[in-house]
């Protein structure tokens, strides 16, 4: 005689067979609509256009929609939101950058958890900062700067896409490395804040080599390292501030997918599977080379790793360097 105890543990039991046949079903069936990538800066970017590359990929090897939905604003935050509520069926998916890592610590509150409430799924690119001079300047090397802001503590003003931002923290990074003081003057966006250095309202930046490089070739800046810990194709000749003596210095630019918590890890595993294998497409890979975007394609348990360590990474620097968002 079975007892009511049993029929409920039998009924257990039950549910939770359903629940895992149903999970590897929806995982097999995956994709059957169409997938979103929710982006929090505007169209026309590095970025948005590397994503816009990768969709059309993707949706010709799915046989499914793959669109980017920008909602910029809040530095992504808005964006990042919006995904961290969404239904965790792999077809709402965020398209993030260093600055869901720097946010946890930044930011007072937030009205989502980046570690809590989303997952990393992959890393899809990484492009290096690159450390920018008004040509006009006598700064023609790392040392040089070191140099100059030794002497004159807070005199040397540099620009950045806003309060926070990665260009804004990569700088603080190296200052905090390079014993050194400057000032910070914050612009609204990226382009702004390089501009700044050509009009000579600021002596340098530390936008993503992807920005740069046309008016590095052009000579209205000057160039003198990279911030990742080897050296640039695009600018093969720049040497990394490891090398130029901020010893440890490595920062990139990165790129990487975030689901909703509670996605199953079975298409997880297929997102990033489906990215990777577009990833290395050799014709995603030119086209990529020439956005100065080193493709990556990394697992979830891969991006995850890496995602944990900025994170700390950049707590401890926000620690250091009492970097705070800006009062409302």
């Amino acid at each position: 005689m079975r007892t009511p105890t049993n029929r409920r543990l039998l009924c257990v039991a039950a549910f939770g067979m359903w629940t895992a046949l149903t999970v590897h079903a929806n995982a097999d069936s995956y994709p059957n609509r169409t997938v979103r990538i929710v982006f929090g800066l505007s169209a026309g970017s590095s970025t948005d256009v590397m994503a816009r590359i990768l969709a059309e990929r993707l949706s010709q090897k799915w046989g499914q929609g793959v669109i980017i939905d920008n909602r910029p604003g809040a530095a992504g935050n808005i964006a990042a939101d919006a995904v961290a509520k969404a239904d965790p069926d792999g077809y709402t998916l965020l398209l993030s950058n260093n600055s869901i890592s720097i946010a946890p610590s930044f930011y007072k509150k937030l009205n989502y958890d980046p570690v809590k409430d989303l997952i990393p799924v992959t890393q899809l690119g990484m492009t290096p900062h690159v450390l920018c001079v008004n040509p006009k300047l006598p700064i023609k090397s790392v040392e040089d700067l070191v140099d100059m802001a030794k002497k004159k503590p807070g005199d040397i003003m540099y620009s950045s896409a806003g309060i926070g931002q990665t260009d804004h923290m990569a700088t603080a990074l190296f200052a905090e490395m390079a014993g050194i003081k400057m000032t910070h003057v914050p612009y609204r966006g990226g382009p702004p804040a390089l501009q700044a250095v050509m009009a000579g309202e600021v002596a340098l930046d530390f936008p993503g080599i992807a920005a740069a490089l046309p008016f590095l070739k052009d000579g209205t800046i000057r160039c003198i390292a990279v911030s990742s810990n080897k050296r640039s194709p695009a600018v093969p000749d720049l040497p990394t501030l490891n090398e130029a003596g901020i010893k440890g210095y490595d920062h990139s630019l990165w790129n990487g997918l975030f689901a909703p918590a509670g996605t199953p890890p079975e298409i997880l595993k297929k997102i990033s599977a489906g990215f990777s294998e577009v990833l290395q497409d050799p014709g995603v890979v030119k086209r990529l080379s020439g956005l100065g975007i080193e493709p990556v394609g990394s697992s979830p348990d891969a991006f995850n790793r890496y995602f944990q360590a900025e994170v700390a990474k950049w707590a401890d620097v926000i620690k250091k360097t009492g970097i705070q968002a800006a009062s409302k």
